[in-house]
């Protein structure tokens, strides 16, 4: 009876159980099925979200970056496509150094020999940036702008200085020359390797405007996207010295590498932060791209492969400007600046001009009807022609600004400028002024009805002036009997 009882609880047990397992069993697989799904499932979910990441934007739809400072610019044009606080002062520490390779370039010969002074070896922060050279060293020019591109070698942009302009204060002055030169209107250069100074400033639109003027150098150009170099022994030292390029962006073993990016020039002082001006081309676009003041230094890099990538994808080049015209309202504006400068009239036939026969770069979500363009009227460059500039903006940006010239103003107080426009045609053929006077004007009215007083019939005459005296005498009759 035992074992039948005992037989019918097994039976009982094993088909209560899920698939005619034993219940603990059962329950202890279960559990284990459940964990191994969960995790999956959360791994699952974990790599959808790495997947699928959406990248963090800011109110304008560009991407959030950690630098301070940062702008980029159509290497073309000049057009500016994304700014943030890009006029503002900033320390630049030693992407100075574009500027200091660029007036080397242009005043200096690359096989010449540099010899390292005193000032050059000692004049500096030891623990700054150097490669390592010793008073009297020689090193050729060419040699040492590749360590003043590459390794930021702060003793070379000093030795570089004092040979082609005798000191530095006299090569920083050349520098902030040609800085105002460009158009830049945010930059002191104080020294010509970026070490710290109060003084020594700039903005990110300055530095994008010196890094476009270098690019049209082609021998920058390839300095700048040098990756390894070696110098030869000198009179000094007998070993070879190695170059590594700072800008980790060339730099294919580098975690930062972007294979768009084709130069650029890094710096970092504690003031400063990390700073970067580089490159980068793709889809017929040449980009350049400023990050200033980033903590810690290396997001110069990843702020700048963000907007590298964000400026790729979304722009494209449009013409919309060929078609535009000068209104009537802005030749009206610009002839009056003109007359109140030069104290006169103009009797020639203005007009204006700014390059707009070239392509700018659009937000493939922007409709270019909607940009609006504004005058700004300046008389500081009249003497090259330029009466101030067109700037082109949409809501949240503006993308170029163009020097607008004139032509056809011809001073009415100059008679030789007169006789001049009037041989090659461009005077005025109606005069917008007329000088005549109200007196003059009933003067000459005056004489018309004295002409014709005089030359009319006699019998007319005679019967005009009985008709006047008979008007005249009956007045003086109702004078009387009054």
């Amino acid at each position: 009876m035992k074992k039948i009882i005992t037989s019918i609880l097994i039976f009982v047990l094993v088909f209560l159980s899920p698939h005619g397992l034993p219940i603990a069993y059962a329950e202890e697989v279960t559990d284990t099925e459940f964990v191994e799904e969960s995790s999956e499932s959360t791994e699952s979910e974990d790599e959808t979200t790495e997947e699928f990441a959406v990248e963090e934007k800011d109110e304008n739809g560009f991407p959030v970056i950690t630098c301070q400072s940062a702008i980029v610019m159509d290497a073309k044009t000049g057009q500016v496509i994304y700014e943030k606080d890009a006029y503002s002062k900033q320390f630049p520490a030693s992407t100075t150094k574009i500027m200091t390779a660029l007036i080397a370039l242009e005043h200096g010969n690359m096989s010449d020999t540099l010899v390292m002074s005193e000032n050059a070896i000692w004049g500096i922060d030891r623990d700054s940036s150097n490669i390592g050279l010793d008073v009297g060293e020689k090193i050729s020019m060419l040699d040492g702008m590749y360590a003043i591109l590459m390794s930021s070698a702060n003793e070379v942009c000093v030795a570089t200085a004092e040979h082609i302009s005798g000191s530095t204060d006299a090569y920083v002055a050349l520098m902030n020359e040609k800085a105002k030169e460009l158009g830049c209107t945010s930059t002191n250069f104080v020294n010509v390797n970026g070490l710290h100074h109060e003084n020594h400033y700039t903005c990110a639109y300055d530095l994008a405007i010196m890094a476009r003027a270098a690019l049209g150098n082609p021998t920058f150009r390839e300095m700048s996207a040098c990756t390894y170099y070696e110098v030869p022994p000198t009179n000094v030292i007998n070993d070879t010295r190695y170059l590594w390029q700072n800008n980790e962006l060339i730099c294919e073993t580098s975690d930062y590498y972007y294979s768009y990016c084709t130069g650029g020039k890094t710096g970092f002082t504690d003031q400063a932060g990390g700073t970067l001006v580089s490159w980068a081309s793709y889809n017929d676009m040449e980009l350049i791209c400023v990050v200033m003041n980033t903590q810690p230094k290396n997001n110069i890099f990843a702020d700048s492969i963000k907007l590298y990538d964000y400026m790729f994808y979304n722009y494209y080049h449009h013409s919309f400007l060929q078609e535009f015209e000068f209104s009537p309202e802005q030749l009206t504006d610009v002839q009056k600046v003109l007359n109140d400068y030069y104290g006169c009239e103009n009797a020639g036939k203005l007009q204006l001009h700014a390059d707009t026969n070239q392509e700018l770069l659009v937000n493939y979500n922007t409709d270019p009807e909607s940009f609006w363009n504004s005058l700004t009227l300046s008389t500081e460059r009249i003497d090259e022609g330029i009466i101030g500039t067109l700037s082109i903006h949409d809501s949240n940006i503006t993308y170029i600004k163009l020097p607008v010239y004139f032509s056809g103003y011809v001073r009415s107080d100059d008679p030789e400028a007169i006789r001049a426009a009037y041989a090659d045609g461009t005077l005025r053929k109606i005069p917008e002024y007329k000088t005549t006077s109200i007196i003059k004007k009933l003067a000459i009215w005056i004489i018309v009805l004295a002409l014709i007083l005089l030359f009319l019939p006699i019998r007319i005459t005679a019967s005009l002036r009985n008709i006047i005296f008979s008007k005249f005498t009956s007045k003086k009759k109702k004078k009387k009997r009054r």
